[in-house]
């Protein structure tokens, strides 16, 4: 039996370096092959599908979105009070408890209530630029399709929508690598949210309607209801978690099809493959590119011990593209069997509003191959990078028009 290695010998990974983070594919795939834990500026990440699927459950690793952000922002700061109050910053029995009670309101059932009006976005976007033979991807579609669901589906008046938009564009900040310097920006934003939330939850309170608002007002379990805070914070982080993943992963997506342009003309041709086409996305080109925990005690990750109190990165990104779990698991194919991706994470933290990103996602493939024939890139996207979360800040996009 192999002895067990001390992370300090790991190899190293600097994921700031601009060189890895313009082309990371290759290194982390051939550092895959020979390790399962690599040492990085921040603590330790793991790359292999196997422990990644397995740490997802384990309780000895706890959330780390509130130090992260902590690092930024200090930990006495109103953003860390306000994530604090979060399913994504929380665990043990408290995490249970607010998942328990919200629940219901995301189901698959909940998400497939609101298709239509899913259907209804894309067409409307999409007939402000598909006769032109260009857009910006970004500007003219992601950033308001999932701000505009999100508010349809919560219950927000369409004046109010540009708001949102706004709250939601400032608050990509929070998981990103550029908080500190748009604190006070961010700070604000999340003010001006949580008063206008506080007055939501009020007016519902009131005047019971067939929202989540009110879903979420309502949800009870043996007496036990959402305080003024929690509704304020699931209300909150459902704009800022719903927003940024699903807007980042439609820019992904659309990059992806751009450089497999007959896995593209199959979609329009087959409507149908709108599902496992997100699937297949999400796996290899998932804005969510890994998941940020403590350690809660020494461990041993793959044969590398890892300290109490150490930042392990789950590594989604690369178990999504682990050779061991995927055949030919670098080859985009909508149509091929897979088994699950990793990208909505796993264990008590999975994804909350996957269901609902779910079916975002496929009812805006369902329509935009058919609207936007032969689409490629305009010159090279721009990219935001997060600690969790990437994606294009801009994407310029041509295509022939559908007649």
């Amino acid at each position: 039996m192999d002895a067990v290695r001390e992370l300090d010998d790991a190899p190293f990974f600097n994921w700031f370096d601009p060189a890895v983070q313009a082309d990371p594919e290759p290194i982390v795939n051939e550092l895959r092959t020979r390790t399962a834990v690599v040492r990085t500026p921040l603590g330790a990440s793991v790359l292999r599908r196997r422990e990644v699927q397995h740490l997802l459950a384990d309780p000895r690793l706890v959330t780390a979105v509130a130090h992260l952000v902590r690092l930024q922002s200090g930990d006495d700061g109103p953003l860390a009070g306000m994530l604090g109050d979060t399913v994504i910053a929380m665990d043990g029995p408290d995490h249970t408890r607010l998942r328990r009670l919200v629940a219901r309101s995301f189901t698959p059932r909940a998400a497939d209530r609101h298709r239509a009006v899913m259907r209804s976005l894309v067409d409307e976007l999409v007939e402000g630029f598909a006769g032109d033979g260009y857009c910006e991807f970004m500007t003219d579609f992601a950033d308001q399709y999932p701000v505009q669901v999100i508010c349809e589906v919560l219950g927000v008046p369409r004046q109010d929508h540009p708001l949102f938009a706004q709250w939601s564009e400032t608050l990509t900040y929070l998981l990103s690598l550029e908080l500190g310097p748009r604190l006070a920006e961010v700070e604000r934003a999340a003010n001006e949210l949580g008063s206008y939330v506080d007055e939501l939850v009020q007016d519902r309170r009131a005047s019971p309607r067939d929202d989540m608002v009110t879903s979420l007002v309502e949800a009870s379990e043996d007496g036990d209801r959402l305080s003024q805070a929690e509704l304020r914070a699931m209300i909150a982080g459902l704009l800022f978690a719903g927003y940024d993943t699903t807007r980042n992963q439609l820019g992904r997506a659309m990059i992806t099809f751009c450089h497999q342009p007959n896995q593209w003309d199959r979609l329009a041709a087959d409507p149908d493959l709108a599902a496992p086409s997100v699937d297949e996305v999400m796996r290899l080109a998932g804005a969510v590119v890994g998941v940020p925990r403590i350690a809660t005690q020494d461990l041993e990750i793959g044969g590398w011990a890892i300290p109490a109190g150490t930042l392990v990165f789950l590594s989604t990104a690369s178990a999504n593209r682990d050779e061991t779990a995927y055949d030919e698991a670098g080859m985009f194919d909508i149509t091929a069997d897979r088994v699950p991706h990793l990208t909505f994470g796993g264990g008590p933290h999975y994804c909350l509003g996957a269901n609902l990103a779910r079916a975002e996602m496929e009812e805006a493939l369902r329509i935009l191959p058919g609207r936007l024939r032969d689409i490629r890139l305009d010159g090279q996207p721009s990219w935001r990078q997060g600690t969790a979360i990437s994606g294009p800040s801009h994407l310029p996009l041509r295509f022939e028009p559908a007649l």
